[in-house]
C-alpha cells in the first residue's frame, strides 16, 4: 500500500441548508454510502462559503474543500450559489497561478431529492484530490 493510500484524508464539504443538505439527507435515507473522509459543514447558503472560510479549512488540515449549493436559478437566497461558484472559479485561477493544484477546491450543485448526485459529488472530490496528490502540487497541510 502506498503512502497516499494509507493516509487518512480529511475533506470538508460546505453544504447549503436547502438543496445541499437536502440531497445529503436523501442519500442517507436511501442508505447510499460515501467516503468517511467527508465532513459536512452546514451553511445557511453556499454564498457564505467565502475564500477566507475555504482557506481556513485548508489551513486547519482539510486536504480538499467542496461547496454544494442549490442548482442555478433555484437558490433560496436569490444568487448565493452563483456567488460561491464565481468565488471558487477565481480561487482556482489563483491556486494555479501560485503553482498549486486547482483540484483541491470545487463547487457542486444539487437538488434536495438528488441523493445520488450528492454522493457522486463526494466521489468526484476524492478523485480530484487523488489526482492532485499524484501531481504533487497540493497545498501543504497546515501551511
Amino acid at each position: 500500500m502506498s503512502e497516499n493510500e494509507s493516509k487518512k484524508r480529511n475533506v470538508v464539504v460546505f453544504a447549503c441548508n436547502e438543496c445541499g443538505q437536502g440531497a445529503m439527507n436523501t442519500a442517507g435515507v436511501a442508505r447510499i454510502g460515501y467516503d468517511t473522509a467527508i465532513k459536512i459543514v452546514p451553511l445557511q447558503c453556499s454564498g457564505q462559503a467565502n475564500p477566507v472560510l475555504i482557506l481556513e479549512a485548508l489551513k486547519d488540515g482539510a486536504d480538499a474543500v467542496g461547496v454544494v449549493g442549490c442548482c442555478i436559478g433555484a437558490c433560496h437566497f436569490v444568487n448565493g450559489n452563483m456567488l460561491s461558484m464565481h468565488r471558487i472559479k477565481l480561487m482556482k485561477k489563483l491556486f494555479k497561478e501560485l503553482g498549486y493544484s486547482d483540484q483541491q477546491i470545487n463547487h457542486y450543485t444539487a437538488r434536495a431529492a438528488e441523493g445520488e448526485t450528492a454522493v457522486g459529488d463526494f466521489e468526484d472530490i476524492m478523485v480530484r484530490l487523488k489526482r492532485a496528490e499524484k501531481e504533487g502540487n497540493t497545498l501543504p497541510g497546515g501551511w
